[in-house]
């Protein structure tokens, strides 16, 4: 038992200390209809190089035979306007928002930014509501714009369903303090009744 328990110990040392060693991330995303981009990563110093190519798709499924494209059309119409309800109640719970710029915070200050810049446009296809959820993201907007290295640029689109996005940038990150970051945040009470509420129940 203690050979066992002295293996999963050097196990996890060798784990935390490779999980401690600075990863250097290059990327480019663009979407507009579809989604796509490239993430090179450099590990060890440059010893593990390799790139990762994110594919193009979009979130619309071609209609099946049978059915009209209109009725096609408004089925997804329906779904895109039932995930921003959903997004949006989750946005309106002070907790969670306090949650969200805390971890947003955290991770800032995990990445080391060498160079960043973001241009997004969205839009909810209702002013009333795209006006609430720019009133949610504005802080983080501000919080960007506060960063050095940074170029941020995110607009709000009132009358039209659209998000836009174009990204590209050099950091240094620690996987280690990411991951701790990541777990605080899932396992936070906020995260968690926001991901019911994402799933359609009310916490």
């Amino acid at each position: 038992m203690s050979a066992v328990l002295a293996v999963i110990a050097v196990v996890s040392g060798l784990l935390v200390l490779l999980l401690a060693v600075p990863v250097g991330v290059a990327f480019r995303f663009q979407g507009i209809e579809a989604f796509k981009g490239q993430i090179t990563i450099r590990w060890l110093f440059g010893l593990v190089r390799f790139c990762i190519d994110v594919p193009d798709f979009t979130e619309a499924q071609p209609p099946r035979p049978g059915t009209g494209m209109e009725a096609a059309k408004l089925r997804v119409k329906r779904k895109k306007r039932g995930r921003a309800t959903n997004v949006l109640a989750v946005l309106q719970k002070a907790a969670f928002r306090r949650q969200l710029y805390r971890l947003v915070t955290d991770l800032v200050h995990a990445a080391h930014l060498h160079e960043l810049s973001i241009r997004v446009r969205l839009g909810l296809g209702d002013p009333a509501d795209t006006g609430c959820l720019w009133a949610l993201v504005g802080p983080l907007n501000a919080l960007a714009q506060s960063l050095r290295n940074t170029e941020v640029r995110v607009e709000p689109e009132f009358m039209d369903t659209v998000f836009e996005f174009e990204a590209h940038g050099r950091l240094l990150l620690v996987p280690l303090q990411l991951l701790a970051s990541a777990i605080a945040f899932a396992l936070s009470l906020p995260s968690i009744h926001a991901w019911r509420t994402l799933r359609g129940r009310h916490a």
